[in-house]
């Protein structure tokens, strides 16, 4: 088990301050059709910094499963 940043589609504004602020490259990224962003489970290292920059709170950390 680690722990991965999760996204509310629903909450989120698209304006990628999380994938601009995110310490590693091409973990979050911002979907056009949706205009929201999402995280590539596999590679987020569960930080946190995203949340914090997350001004609609749409993001939040999940526990994740090694075989996910």
């Amino acid at each position: 088990m680690y722990y991965a940043t999760e996204v509310e589609a629903k909450l989120c504004s698209g304006c990628a301050l999380c994938a601009m602020g995110c310490p590693d490259p091409n973990v979050i990224a911002y979907c056009e059709d949706s205009e929201t962003v999402t995280v590539d489970q596999k590679r987020c290292k569960g930080c946190g910094v995203c949340i914090t920059l997350c001004t609609k709170a749409a993001m939040s950390v999940k526990q994740v499963s090694l075989n996910a």
